[in-house]
């Protein structure tokens, strides 16, 4: 049952109107529909019809459009949907609200449209106006000569149009909402406000996720969606050295950001490994890679031997070292002789370590070798490295490696099987084989479900298959991608495992990128300053004419062992895919227009669940009326 009607001002390609047409009720009914649109773009109503083609499209601007034609069309949709409601939605303008703007001057005729909005209130009568816009919104003010911001007049022209609109005898409550906290990919986040006739209910949708997830009193919040889900990895770009126009020292600048912040972890790891400060970015275990090889002798063996007890006692008993008289022997084996053999290095930077098996580095004039005696307990449950035997021991595990919770007087732990009964009627949960079965109906409401081995594929799309199946590609080689926002001066991007930042119009001149920081050796596309020498090393050369960030850049290669820095844009699916629109959406006009409609378009699943909210909340009403 249609419950809302929508008119979209400044509708664009149509990231509201999409959302307002897939929002459904509880029994997968359609809530919404859109009746009209307005927006001045030729392309952008293009682009709307041919998604929407049953809405009203007028190419105006809305200051000057003559709205006799929309008045008798509303009309005409209340009398087909006498029920539903008419909301009036407005996506502002809000390039001269946006702090994206920076310092530079405001059009004032463009942050005075929400003042174009009382001639449509007074012709249409909408039940709901529904306004989106940055946050910045709020401060709305007025501008001086110059057209900046006068501090002091900070929000007064908000808080004065918000009365006006009052005035016509609305409710009015606002939001800031973040896109990913409602299953997006993208951390949009906008403010949202609403206008409510005396009566009428102001609803406001429930997340579904958070940053990291999270169990709260009223159900789990799954963790944000990671924007790797819609990137296609198969397109790593090209080289960032071997271009035909060379990157501006600029964008060189931003990559090496991107590189400290999501690959080395964050500026401060970065320089704690770079100047081999921590302890464990000295001495490594001989299973990892060996780090940088320098033409400086940097290794020293390292040989340990001890005896460690594993039953209760004091900590400083636990250990002793092969040439002390070993404690009692008991009946019971409680001993166990601890050796770890391997090369270290106590100077220089790097991983400093190398098996002994080995041909032993350089060995110089001066004593680089030393003798190294551990105590730790070796922890086999978790990912974890060893830990010293003074300090508490881990959490011990049950048999499926997480911890066992408190174990009461009335039995709750459970061991879960693959093979269960799925019972697909009323708020029937799923039942165990060695259960008796329920009822069994006319109709067919069991099934038998049966967890079969399969392979997880880690890569684009997250797609399984079956262990009867080819398996696809493996590589051996390490990668380290993250998208690069070139929209901002400073450091800016995000990893791949989160959602996207915020997508804008400027996307024409500013693309984001995808960057993938890559040890994969090819020979045949490797840059010109990356050599293998006869023995296999890579070696990456500095020239005299080098720019001090390709310097800074060449170093880090060498530090984490890259051999090749990619990238490219962000193709039109996969923009489109981050804003939410169906892969079968169309847009039409060239590269770039397609560009600033998808970054000024209102992120689709946030418009879908505003209007879910607010429909089945009328349904609701109407139900108990």
């Amino acid at each position: 049952m249609v419950s809302l009607l929508y008119i979209d001002l400044f509708c664009g390609a149509g990231g509201t109107s999409t959302g307002v047409e897939l929002a459904k009720d509880e029994n997968g009914q359609k809530l919404a529909k859109v009746i009209a649109c307005v927006n001045h773009d030729a392309n952008a109503i293009a682009s709307h019809a041919a998604n929407h083609p049953d809405a009203l499209h007028f190419t105006e601007d809305i200051r000057t459009l003559e709205l006799s034609p929309l008045v008798e069309h509303v009309k005409e949709m209340r009398r087909k949907y006498p029920e539903a409601e008419i909301v009036l939605w407005a996506s502002l303008e809000c390039t001269n609200f946006s702090k994206a703007k920076g310092g530079q001057a405001r059009d004032a005729d463009s942050r005075t449209l929400a003042e174009h909005l009382f001639r449509y209130i007074d012709a249409i009568d909408p039940d709901y106006i529904q306004i989106e816009n940055v946050e910045e919104f709020m401060s709305w003010g007025e501008v001086d000569e110059n057209g900046k911001p006068v501090s002091m007049d900070k929000g007064k022209s908000y808080q004065r149009w918000v009365r006006n609109v009052k005035r016509y005898g609305y409710n009015f409550d606002h939001r800031i909402l973040n896109a990913a906290d409602y299953g997006a990919y993208t951390s949009r986040k906008r403010f949202f406000g609403q206008f409510a006739k005396k009566g009428l209910p102001i609803v406001w949708p429930e997340p579904t996720h958070c940053k990291c997830g999270e169990q709260t009193l009223f159900g789990s919040l799954q963790k944000w969606k990671p924007v790797k889900d819609v990137l296609d990895f198969e397109d790593e770009g090209t080289s960032i050295f071997t271009r035909k126009k060379p990157l501006s020292e600029k964008t060189l600048e931003r990559i090496y950001a991107g590189l400290v912040r999501f690959v080395a972890g964050g500026k401060d790891a970065f320089l704690s490994r770079y100047n081999t400060v921590r302890p464990q970015d000295t001495c490594k275990s001989v299973d990892d890679p060996c780090g940088v090889l320098t033409t400086n002798n940097r290794f020293a063996k390292v040989e340990c031997h001890f005896l460690s007890k594993y039953f209760s006692g004091h900590p400083d008993s636990k250990n002793i070292p092969v040439t002390s008289p070993a404690h009692t022997v008991k009946c019971k084996d409680n001993h166990a002789l601890v050796s770890a053999k391997f090369l270290a290095a106590y100077y220089g930077t790097g991983d400093n370590v190398r098996q002994i098996d080995k041909p032993c580095p350089t060995v110089s004039t001066k004593d680089r070798f030393n003798y190294v005696s551990p105590k730790f307990l070796c922890s086999y449950n978790f990912n974890d490295a060893g830990k010293d035997v003074n300090v508490p021991c881990p959490t011990l595990l049950t048999g499926s490696n997480e911890p066992c919770p408190a174990v009461t007087t009335v039995p709750k732990q459970r061991l879960v099987s693959p093979v269960f009964i799925d019972q697909q009627f009323g708020q029937s949960k799923p039942a165990g084989t060695d259960q008796p079965l329920g009822c069994v109906t006319a109709n067919p409401k069991y099934n038998l479900v049966s967890c079969q081995p399969w392979v997880m594929n880690t890569n684009f799309g997250n797609v399984g298959s079956g262990i009867n199946d080819p398996a696809q590609v493996v590589t051996a080689n390490r990668k380290w991608h993250y998208l690069l926002n070139p929209q901002f001066a400073a450091a800016s991007g995000c990893k791949v495992d989160n959602p996207c930042f915020t997508l804008i119009a400027k996307m024409d001149k500013k693309p984001p990128y995808l960057v993938n920081a890559t040890n994969q050796i090819d020979e045949k596309s490797i840059p010109p300053f990356v050599r293998i020498d006869n023995d296999g090393n890579v070696v990456i050369e500095i020239y005299e004419d080098d720019s001090e960030i390709l310097v800074k850049i060449k170093e880090f290669m060498v530090l984490y062992q890259i051999v090749d820095v990619l990238m490219r844009m962000l193709k039109i699916p996969e923009l489109m895919r981050i804003m939410g629109f169906p892969e079968n959406y169309i847009l039409i006009g060239n590269q770039s227009q397609k560009k600033k409609f998808i970054g000024n378009a209102v992120e689709v699943n946030m418009a879908r669940v505003l209007c879910e909210a607010l429909g089945r909340k009328l349904l609701d009403l109407k139900q108990v009326a």
